[in-house]
């Protein structure tokens, strides 16, 4: 069942025009990094970050790149993946994050609404 889900979501995340990424630098750091790592459809330029203030980093995504991030994510972030605890742990939570922005588009929005650009922050719950 959590194939079918992840399917759907990597489809609507491909369908995406534009997301922006908002993460602390060394967050978008180890992701690139398990990116560049993996043979894919894209290929993440390193110099992708710009500046967002209080020491974090803007990360502009097409929808192609996001269904990369959302995979590479969602394989490395598994229990049985190679990568140590703290990457799988940093995995989950982007893939998380990630995920609840494409759940909340739904199969059916991208056919009827052009959708703005996205900012999805991470970090420490309240």
């Amino acid at each position: 069942m959590e194939w079918v889900r992840r399917r759907r979501r990597l489809r609507i995340a491909a369908g995406i025009a534009r997301i922006e990424l908002v993460c602390a630098p060394t967050v978008w750091s180890a992701v690139l990094t398990r990116c560049a790592r993996r043979y894919g459809t894209v290929h993440f330029a390193a110099d992708m970050q710009q500046p967002a203030g209080a020491e974090l980093v803007r990360v502009k995504l097409s929808g192609l790149e996001l269904s990369e991030l959302l995979d590479v994510t969602a394989r490395t972030g598994r229990w049985w993946s190679r990568e140590d605890p703290p990457g799988r742990a940093l995995c989950r939570t982007v893939y998380r994050a990630a995920a609840t922005i494409v759940d909340e588009l739904g199969p059916g929005r991208l056919e009827d609404v052009t959708i703005p650009p996205i900012t999805l922050a991470a970090g420490a719950h309240p």
